[in-house]
């Protein structure tokens, strides 16, 4: 009995650190939804980054949720809660993060940076929708009126139509606007949203022993 005991024991103890270790993902409560305009929030950890332990290379973390085919998706905000720092004073830390998916690296979010020693972003909103548009010319039909100037024996002089002459001219207008979906995704099949995290040259992600980021999302489902 006192083995199962300490089994048991084992397991809840490695179960809870892979939570802790974990980048958590998690629907917002009512109140915090009116407030965000977001329906889900990912906490993401500098200890979540231990796996990057290469220097110069960058880690994408793809296990944080997935998205299902005919959900969509938008990134409302990135909120830095805690700057990242290695505690090395002998490099300018960077830690920059991008956010996107299976098929695009920054859909969601461009490169951005978290580093307390490199401008650190404390708020940035997600990718904004962009329009696309386009120019075509179209031929504008109008008349010229030829005119000549004729006076009379009082000296009272008028102008006299002699001929009508039809006239073109090239006019350009846009097009309908079109949306290319920069920012937000209606997914066909099954993804994961993926977080990539780019250290400066000298260091390895996992070198961070501290730093918080926070990232708000719209899912519609």
């Amino acid at each position: 009995m006192d083995k199962i005991k300490t089994w048991i024991v084992m397991a809840m103890a490695l179960l809870v650190a892979g939570w802790a270790s974990a980048a958590s993902f998690r629907p917002l409560l009512e109140q915090e939804r009116a407030n965000l305009g977001a329906t889900h929030e990912v906490t993401i950890e500098y200890s979540d980054l231990a796996a990057g332990t290469t220097t110069n290379t960058a880690l994408t973390l793809t296990n944080v949720f997935d998205v299902a085919a005919k959900q969509g998706v938008q990134l409302v905000a990135m909120q830095l809660v805690t700057a990242f720092d290695t505690g090395n004073t002998n490099y300018t830390g960077s830690l920059a993060v991008e956010v996107g998916d299976g098929a695009d690296a920054d859909l969601y979010l461009t490169s951005t940076e978290l580093a307390s020693d490199g401008s650190e972003v404390w708020i940035k909103f997600g990718r904004s929708v962009q329009a696309a548009t386009s120019a075509i010319s179209t031929n504008v039909t109008g008349v010229t009126l030829q005119t000549v100037s004729l006076t009379d024996t009082n000296g009272v002089t008028a102008l006299v139509v002699t001929n009508v002459v039809a006239a073109s001219a090239a006019q350009t207008r846009l097009s309908a606007l079109t949306d290319d979906s920069t920012g937000r995704k209606v997914y066909t099949a099954a993804d994961t949203i993926d977080f990539k995290f780019t250290p400066n040259a000298e260091e390895a992600v996992s070198a961070n022993t501290s730093g918080e980021v926070r990232f708000y999302f719209k899912i519609v489902k």
